[in-house]
């Protein structure tokens, strides 16, 4: 497991000496981060302004392989997929600013998966196992520091710590924080920020490297850390090979019955166990107790609209539909997150409402719902939204992941290995 010198991350908090997620108080949130979402800030109901900043973004790649959630809304985002000339060879990932470009404190947070493979002539375990040649069972944070020292220079201009810690799947998994020394000795004027990765080798997927990295101000190194901690590495997770090859299949399906045709550039993807009915003006199914309704319609805000398709326009969206059922339908929210599925960037929101079935919202009987709203590249709006009797489950991943049906037919790229999210 050698690797070119990474610079990470960990500030105080060590996971290898065991303490527990959760232990550590609620941050407050960073004025930068609260600075960029003032949009989200004005539309939102009171009850729910928390969510301008502290909302899941639940990333879900498919096509590679896995799954991880940071407990923040995003400013914008960008997905790539490319060859490198470096140890990695390729990757594929996501880069994400919690923080608007006119900050001067910058948040960042990305995720990538690149190639692992040994240098030199030993195998994929031993490669996998050891830290420069020593077998990395039993090393403590001291020794893993002071090994890496003696093959990387990060240490001349910056405080570091570091060590290997225990996670669930993998065969090796590691962290380190990096600061420059001048931060604490206050011999420069320039922006500093500390840097912090995690990496992974996963025992079902023992030739690549998942590495979680994040860079913020270090006085600032606990409210991430707590997020980063107890939200970002422990949902990180590989998708079953076997059903996601599956699913897949059936994405790669653009006629059929795969997929179904929402509106222009909008398609969704055939809900599985789900008997279609006969409605004019819109797709409905049933299951059971469960009704799905998929519709679309024109972008109806003029501020959405001159945004697309940036992550600001259509978080925008997200939260105008947040306040509309609220407002109109007398909803109350238990859960609403950014998902972005391969690509593909959705809102959701689930808790329980007033009847949408009935004509007088007045006196409609309540009922639980979970929907999924997405702005489309040409301008449309696409909303999946389930209902059933007060006490209906509607929030099992199962269930989500119909939701989270839709599928843009294009897509806007900066180049070919970059795509704006």
């Amino acid at each position: 497991m050698k690797k070119l010198p990474i610079a990470l991350v960990l500030a105080g908090l060590s996971v290898v000496t065991g303490v527990a997620y959760g232990a550590t108080p609620e941050q407050a949130t960073p004025k930068a981060i609260v600075a960029s979402q003032q949009d989200a800030l004005s539309v939102l109901p009171e009850q729910y302004k928390s969510y301008a900043t502290k909302m899941n973004t639940v990333v879900k790649d498919t096509k590679n392989g896995y799954t991880f959630t940071i407990p923040w809304r995003v400013n914008d985002g960008v997905m790539i997929d490319m060859d490198v000339r470096s140890e990695s060879e390729h990757v594929q990932g996501y880069s994400f600013n919690l923080s608007g470009p006119n900050q001067d404190d910058a948040y960042t947070v990305s995720f990538t998966k690149r190639n692992n493979t040994p240098q030199g002539n030993v195998s994929q375990k031993v490669w996998n196992t050891t830290w420069y040649d020593v077998p990395i069972k039993g090393m403590t944070d001291d020794e893993y520091l002071r090994i890496w020292r003696q093959h990387s220079n990060v240490f001349e201009n910056n405080d570091v710590v570091g060590g290997f810690f225990p996670k669930k799947g993998a065969q090796a998994a590691r962290w380190s924080r990096t600061t420059p020394k001048s931060y604490a000795e206050m011999t420069s004027t320039e922006q500093v920020h500390s840097i912090f990765e995690a990496e992974f080798i996963m025992e079902k997927d023992p030739t690549h490297r998942y590495n979680l990295v994040s860079t913020y101000p270090p006085v600032q190194a606990k409210f991430m850390e707590q997020g980063l901690l107890e939200t970002a590495i422990p949902t990180f997770t590989l998708l079953d090979a076997k059903k996601n090859s599956t699913l897949n299949n059936v994405k790669k399906m653009l006629v059929g019955s795969g997929d179904i045709n929402v509106a222009d550039g909008l398609r969704f993807m055939s809900p599985k166990g789900f008997t279609r009915i006969n409605e004019p003006k819109k797709l409905a199914f049933t299951k059971d107790k469960i009704r799905l309704d998929v519709e679309s319609f024109a972008v109806p805000i003029q501020a959405v609209s001159s945004a697309m398709p940036t992550m600001m326009g259509k978080q925008m969206l997200g939260d105008q539909y947040l306040k509309s059922l609220v407002d109109v339908n007398k909803a109350t929210i238990d859960r609403y997150e950014t998902h972005i599925i391969d690509g593909a960037v959705m809102f959701y929101v689930a808790g329980t409402m007033k009847n949408p079935e009935s004509s007088d919202t007045d006196t409609a009987e309540p009922v639980a719902f979970g929907a999924t709203i997405i702005l489309g590249n040409n301008g449309n709006v696409g909303v999946a939204r389930m209902i059933a009797p007060i006490g209906t489950v509607l929030t099992t991943p199962e269930l989500v992941d119909v939701l989270d049906g839709f599928k843009l037919t294009n897509s806007l790229n900066i180049n070919n290995s970059s795509q704006v999210l």
